[in-house]
């Protein structure tokens, strides 16, 4: 009765909702949007994954239906530790067959935000879907509807993982869209394509959007080897984020092409990761001007594993091919000059107190050239199967006369407390 219930409960829903298009985020500059530390509320789900096994399904009441509620609270030790955040989230998932080759999943979160939450100015509550897609699998060949994330590339935000918005250059939170793909799969081979027919877009309130968006579609040709993985990339996207034309005021969402090529080797401990990218008709601003230029973007990680402990230590590059002196920047609070080559660094290392149930991570990030320079320290408890703890500060300084200008002395302190079933 319970598998009923699960596939009835993902057919209805897919049947009401996957019609509707999706507005874009209209998200501006705030610390839940670029600083907040994020992890996915559920784990990702692959076609053979299972959270929980047979046993413990059967003996809760409703085996089908996985539910997580968090509370969370964040501080600024700058303004007397006012508080900054402050809500409760109630995260409900389903997963499960649909057919013998189909296969569903399902995640709302609902979330309050209290009386002392900045986002509390513009809304008391929201709901979201999460993820909800229908994926079927037969003889070589897989196939996905719905709402979920495509990552593309080695590294996570890097020069690749550009399908899916995210919350900025410190959050790896990633948007899922409604998206369409397939995949074939070969012996050591395997091509992908997605197509996005309204792309999603992060844009502050405070511009006027003027959209010009067409509609994604890439493909991936990846190629698997003993030790070793490569993979060549194409497609045409939309800028994730809307930028500001300083010559009219407004906010534009552009198509661009992109021609990739990510690869991975491991040697013993280590894992070496390689993106690069060939962007054209990128939007930028010149002084009086809103032209198209030629980028190429490229990132270079190791990812060391040591027992528990785990390094991370990755370089990004931005390069600008047809570059002029009079390339500009836009800021809140007007614009800078832009680089002709900027780059990113960042460092992170986590690992547990022994054999305990206690875990930490630090990592600095050094972006655009030392324009800011961010360290973030966290430590997690995991209380008990169900119930897990978080504690995380965060300290950024930055140059007076750059981009980040405003995130000089920036300091916040979050506590997230969260229970699963």
């Amino acid at each position: 009765m319970a598998k009923l219930i699960n596939k009835l409960i993902i057919c209805v829903f897919f049947g009401i909702s996957l019609t509707p298009l999706v507005s874009a985020d209209e998200l501006l500059f705030e610390d839940e949007v670029l600083f907040e530390e994020s992890s996915q509320e559920f784990d990702e789900w692959s076609d053979d994954s299972d959270l929980f096994s047979d046993e413990i399904k059967n003996a809760r009441l409703f085996a089908w239906l996985n539910i997580g509620v968090a509370q969370k609270w964040g501080f600024n030790p700058a303004s007397d530790w006012s508080t900054t955040k402050e809500r409760t989230e109630l995260m409900l998932g389903t997963t499960g067959s649909v057919s013998d080759a189909g296969y569903g999943e399902l995640e709302l979160k609902t979330t309050k935000y209290w009386p002392s939450d900045s986002y509390h100015a513009t809304k008391s509550s929201d709901i979201e879907i999460e993820r909800a897609f229908l994926q079927f699998s037969f003889d070589k060949w897989s196939t996905k509807l719905g709402r979920y994330t495509i990552g593309w590339g080695e590294l996570e935000g890097g020069a690749l993982d550009v399908i899916n918005p995210s919350g900025g250059l410190t959050d790896p939170a990633i948007t899922s869209q409604w998206l369409m793909s397939a995949t074939r799969y070969g012996d050591k081979n395997d091509i992908s394509v997605f197509y996005n027919p309204n792309p999603k877009i992060t844009n502050s309130t405070l511009l006027s959007l003027k959209d010009e968006r067409h509609r994604e579609f890439g493909l991936r040709y990846g190629i698997n080897t003993e030790g070793s993985d490569m993979a060549f990339y194409a497609g045409q996207l939309i800028l994730n984020d809307a930028l500001k034309n300083l010559t009219d005021g407004m906010a534009y969402a552009s198509s661009y092409e992109l021609l990739g090529f990510g690869m991975n080797k491991v040697f013993d401990d280590y894992l070496l990761k390689f993106d690069i990218a060939y962007k054209r008709n990128l939007r930028q601003n010149r002084l009086g001007q809103f032209i198209k230029a030629d980028r190429v973007d490229w990132d270079l990680a190791f990812d060391i594993q040591n027992d528990d402990r785990q390094y991370l230590i990755s370089i990004n590059s931005q390069y600008w091919l047809d570059f002029f002196n009079d390339y500009l920047t836009p800021t809140l609070l007007g614009s800078v000059s832009s680089e002709k080559n900027s780059m990113t660094y960042m460092a992170n290392v986590s690992d547990k107190f022994g054999d305990s149930d206690w875990s930490w991570n630090l990592s600095n990030i050094i972006a655009v050239n030392n324009d800011l320079s961010l360290i973030t320290a966290g430590l997690e408890w995991d209380i008990s199967d169900n119930l897990n703890a978080k504690l995380n500060a965060t300290r950024a300084n930055a140059k007076l006369d750059r981009a980040f200008s405003l995130l000089d002395d920036y300091q916040r302190v979050n506590l997230e407390v969260k229970f699963q079933y």
